[in-house]
């Protein structure tokens, strides 16, 4: 039957009775037009039965119920859920990132700027943006954001394997990083065009190993190593989601067939992995597991972690290690290390200090220790104990996102706060393995706390999205 909805007088006053009681206002029509459609098929039937049409309309109201009590039903049905405590610990995680950055403007030979400080605020921001508006908004737009992601690598892979010229330089953005941090942010918008093509068998499959495969070669061509970490989180991340949605029947066809398309779009995609990095997986994997075997200088970052291991070693349950003049000294040169410096790296690193004093643990750190080494700083300057309770901290935020996922039952809903708290996790593992001692690839941010402007903001997005699709779960079917 056609909707009626505005026909008559009886009908426009119980619908409006009923979405009065709706506290989440976009809904409203919705529930109008379902409830109308539903009048409209009692009133028929009860004309077949042989009462005329003023009387049916009628006793179609009437049957509906009492239009307050069904309003107040479906509002309890059909609305934003709230999830103040989740909300509160990223806040909270940010303020940590906050008073991290004010800390490290104390001193001279940091770039803490107020302008990076300043980037927390934006993240805050644009988090509580995400999280009221993120989900519909990305629900409703997707097929936009996935043309333009589809035309923005054909674009790159034309240049880049063509005249390997850098997009960046084309559109004046000259930092890589703001790539990596983007490459994370479309990871919801891939899933969600992956749930699109949910009912067209292997398409969702094939077409997202597509993507992907494209992403990581286009970013490998002309940035190498540098996305080895960024390529990582998003082959393991769409991939794991993708098995996610086999797993539990989101795709349609046969679970078993499902599953080989599955394996072989892993295979594929990883296969790009591994052969798009130019470097030597030998050398990144020791430099991660066995450092000492390929340090070379006091530049590497195999010689950061073994400094970070050997000071994480002194660390104390509280308060800061303690060093004398001759090993601040012997730590700055890198000679506790390299036992036969040659004139050059030893002037090299004197020459940033006055009179050649080494007087703060500071001096001795690696030189992004503000960014990179973040939780190693916290263990070595104010002891183990104070840097348990900030880790204690973001293993909460990362549980109860997981916990959040797991409540959602709207499917997309679901698959897309996955993927983002999959991402966010990834990106909080590598970068406390790296803080160990442990650095696979390029350092990652740690979501919230660390300083990175795009990070900030891209994290800050993936986050909204999660709480946002757990905020709408019930509000959308």
């Amino acid at each position: 039957m056609g909707l009626q909805y505005g026909a008559t007088k009886e009908i426009d006053q119980f619908l409006d009775d009923v979405v009065e009681q709706i506290q989440y206002k976009p809904v409203r029509n919705e529930i109008k037009e379902e409830l109308a459609a539903h009048i409209e098929d009692r009133k028929a039937e009860y004309i077949l039965q042989g009462m005329e049409t003023s009387a049916a309309l009628k006793k179609a109201i009437e049957n509906m119920g009492n239009a307050v009590e069904i309003g107040v039903h479906l509002n309890k049905v059909r609305k934003v859920q709230k999830n103040p405590f989740i909300v509160i610990l990223i806040v909270l995680l940010m303020c940590i990132g906050i008073a991290g950055s004010v800390r490290v403007r104390r001193f001279p030979s940091n770039s803490s700027s107020l302008t990076d400080i300043s980037y927390f605020f934006y993240g805050l921001t644009i988090f509580f943006l995400t999280y009221h508006f993120g989900y519909e908004n990305i629900v409703k737009n997707n097929k936009i954001y996935f043309k333009v992601i589809v035309g923005a690598l054909l674009f790159c892979l034309a240049f880049f394997m063509i005249q390997r010229i850098s997009v960046l330089e084309l559109i004046r953005l000259r930092k890589p990083q703001i790539l990596f941090a983007w490459e994370l942010m479309i990871i919801p918008i891939i899933i969600n065009m992956a749930y699109y093509y949910k009912n067209k068998k292997n398409k969702s499959i094939q077409l997202t190993t597509l993507i992907v495969a494209a992403i990581i070669l286009c970013n490998s061509l002309r940035f190498n190593d540098f996305f080895v970490s960024a390529n990582f989180i998003l082959l393991l991340t769409i991939s794991s989601t993708l098995l996610y949605m086999v797993v539990t029947g989101m795709l349609e066809g046969n679970v078993r067939n499902q599953l080989f398309t599955w394996l072989i779009g892993f295979g594929i995609m990883l296969a790009v992995f591994l052969a798009t990095f130019s470097g030597n997986w030998k050398r990144e994997f020791q430099q991660c597991f066995y450092p000492e075997k390929v340090v070379k200088n006091f530049r590497d970052d195999s010689y950061n972690s073994i400094l970070i291991k050997d000071l994480l070693g002194k660390s104390k349950l509280i308060g800061q290690i303690n060093l004398s003049q001759d090993e601040l000294r012997s730590y700055f040169t890198s000679e506790w290390y390299f036992k036969n410096l040659d004139d050059f790296d030893y002037n090299y690193r004197m020459q940033y200090i006055d009179n050649g004093d080494v007087t703060q643990l500071e001096d001795i750190l690696p030189v992004h220790y503000q960014t990179n080494y973040r939780i190693a700083y916290s263990m070595i300057k104010y002891g183990l104990l104070p840097s348990a309770a900030i880790i204690l901290i973001m293993t909460a935020v990362y549980i109860m996102l997981i916990r959040m996922v797991c409540k959602i039952n709207n499917k997309i809903g679901k698959v897309l706060a996955f993927s983002c708290v999959f991402a966010l996790v990834l990106q909080f593992l590598l970068y406390m393995f790296g803080n160990f001692g442990f650095q696979f690839g390029w350092f990652c941010n740690l979501p919230f706390v660390s300083e990175g402007h795009s990070s900030i903001i891209t994290n800050a997005v993936l986050a909204g999205l999660a709480c946002s699709a757990y905020r709408y779960d019930k509000v959308f079917k």
